[in-house]
């Protein structure tokens, strides 16, 4: 399972960061406000709307880890025989 710590700190790969440079080359090279401030309004709003949806991954995901490990953790028990298999092994030496 990959960790996700590393998975939020990683980079991106370099084909990606090339396409992000571009854009924003093409960006600086535009010289229509009123294109710059629609697509500022619409990159806000995605934004948001994917703050959003990380934040709720994010929270479904620790609550999995909870019950993955409160599952694990319950896995490692060890069960005892019930008290009548003890006493039975105990005084007769059988399961």
């Amino acid at each position: 399972m990959k960790s996700l710590i590393n998975v939020l700190t990683s980079s991106p790969s370099l084909e990606r960061q090339f396409y992000i440079e571009s854009l924003v080359k093409d960006v600086h090279s535009s010289k229509n406000i009123d294109e710059l401030k629609k697509m500022t309004e619409e990159l806000l709003r995605t934004n948001a709307k994917q703050s959003d949806f990380i934040a709720s991954a994010l929270e479904i995901m620790c609550c999995q880890q909870e019950m993955l490990v409160h599952y694990e953790g319950r896995r490692h028990i060890k069960k005892k025989a019930p008290l009548l298999k003890r006493l039975k092994y105990i005084l007769f030496g059988k399961d």
